[in-house]
Parts: structure tokens; sequence; C-alpha cells
């Protein structure tokens, strides 16, 4: 018991990261909910569910396709584009796409 397990450190790491970037999210100004992607959440969860029979999901992808449906009068008024984020933002959505890919190719790599 001499070595400190990277699990530990890796999900205590993870743990920050998500802090500092829920911290900084907080302090871009809200924008209304956007229903088109509760929608699109919906559907892509019914097949998964139903696929890999976990009623969990199945039953989510309904409520979230539901809630869509229910506000699609909204879809296009709430839709934001690249062009309207602010240079924070931005930045933002940079560094949590980048985050995220290198994620997925360390899973991909400890798979391999």
């Amino acid at each position: 018991m001499d070595s400190i397990p990277w699990l530990i450190i890796g999900i205590g790491v993870l743990i920050i990261l998500f802090a500092v970037f829920a911290w900084k999210s907080r302090q871009i100004k809200k924008r209304p909910t956007d229903y088109y992607t509760f929608f699109i959440i919906g559907l892509t969860w019914v097949p998964i569910g139903l696929a890999t029979e976990n009623n969990t999901f199945w039953i989510m992808g309904l409520i979230f396709m539901a809630t869509g449906l229910a506000h699609k009068s909204e879809w296009e008024k709430n839709k934001v584009r690249w062009n309207d984020l602010t240079e924070e933002e931005k930045r933002l959505k940079k560094t949590l796409i980048t985050a995220l890919l290198v994620l997925l190719l360390i899973g991909i790599a400890l798979i391999l």
C-alpha cells in the first residue's frame, strides 16, 4: 500500500476539472432551454434503451422526446449558433471539446 492508486488520483482530477468548468459556466449569462436538444437526446436514448433492454434509457428517452415536442414552437427561437457566442463562451466550448476528445482518445488507447 505504499503507492497511491492512479484511479483515485484520476477521479480526483476529473472532479476538480468538472468543478472548475461548472464554476466558469456559472459566470456566463444564462440562455433559455434548448428543447430541440431534449428531443434529439430522447430520439437517441429510446433505441439505445430498447436495444440494450434498459428500461431506464427508453423511458427517459420518451420523457425527453415528449418535453421537446411539447415545446416545438421554441426550437428555432432558442437555437444558439457559434457566431452568437461570446469569445469566452467559444473558448470554454473549445476547451470542453478538447478535454472530451483527449478523454476519448485515452479510453480508446486503454481498450487497445
